[in-house]
């Protein structure tokens, strides 16, 4: 009985999950996703960045100071 009720409960809690998912995506306004793209948490992390830019794609480590692994 109990497994049963965790069981329902658990697609209840995935199904209203899809459905807060699914109206995020095909509610929002247009604007508003425009607003968070460029001023989102990622922001700026594209691939056509600088080398030197802030929060660039690839990490500025000179090749000597690479971290070396041991071969097994």
């Amino acid at each position: 009985m109990n497994a049963a009720l965790l069981s329902v409960i658990a697609l209840g809690l995935i199904s209203m999950g899809v459905t807060v998912t699914y109206l995020l995506a095909t509610r929002l306004p247009m604007a508003l996703l425009t607003t968070a793209q460029e001023h989102g948490r990622f922001a700026g992390l594209g691939s056509s960045q600088e080398i030197d830019g802030v929060g660039r794609a690839t990490p500025k480590v000179s090749p000597a100071r690479q971290p070396q692994f041991a071969h097994a």
